[in-house]
């Protein structure tokens, strides 16, 4: 991930003008801009989530999508873009899907993990999901075809193949079989 060093501090409106300008994503990170480098697999499973997900929430009870930035977090002009967010209708301001940045904590963050991606930066990204009080985050690791799902209460559990994942309390009735994300090898 490049970092563009700005002379001032970036805000939201500068992450927008550059994506627009550059035709690139990127995060916004204590005021900086960080591109974010995102390949086709890494987004073919996202939109496998985010289809799942919508399949079953939209347009009662709240929407999935991805590489929507999120500001949600203690520090300012900071602003991340996780592979895919849900988000309930209830969080939207006037239960509305805005058009733009999201302002509030999604009930879910996912990550699916790709070769740009460090341990250090993977971990941090967990960290201030789980700070910011998102309840639910996943770590999708396409390599070993896996799921771990990291809630706000401090547990963890890792998916993997036929396993299942259901009753979390972020995502009432929502179920899936974690191999039906990944595509055929």
């Amino acid at each position: 991930m490049s970092t563009l060093t700005p002379s001032l501090p970036l805000t939201a409106q500068d992450v927008e003008r550059a994506s627009k300008r550059d035709g690139k994503l990127y995060e916004l990170i204590g005021g900086e801009l960080k591109e974010k480098k995102v390949g086709f697999w890494e987004l073919f499973i996202a939109g496998q989530i985010v289809g799942l997900l919508n399949k079953h929430f939209y347009p009662h009870e709240g929407a999935a999508a991805s590489e929507v930035m999120i500001y949600c977090f203690k520090q300012q002009n900071h602003g991340r873009k996780p592979d895919v967010v849900f988000v309930r209708n209830n969080q939207f301001p006037d239960n509305r899907i805005p058009d733009g940045d999201i302002r509030v904590a999604p009930s879910l963050a996912v990550e699916v993990l790709s070769p740009t991606n460090s341990s250090i930066e993977v971990d941090d990204k967990l960290e201030e999901y789980l700070e910011a009080k998102i309840p639910l985050v996943w770590i999708v690791n396409p390599d070993r075809r896996t799921i771990r799902a990291y809630r706000i209460d401090g547990t963890t559990r890792l998916f993997r193949g036929q396993d299942v994942i259901e009753n979390e309390p972020a995502l009432p009735g929502f179920r899936l079989i974690t191999a039906g994300i990944f595509p055929a090898k």
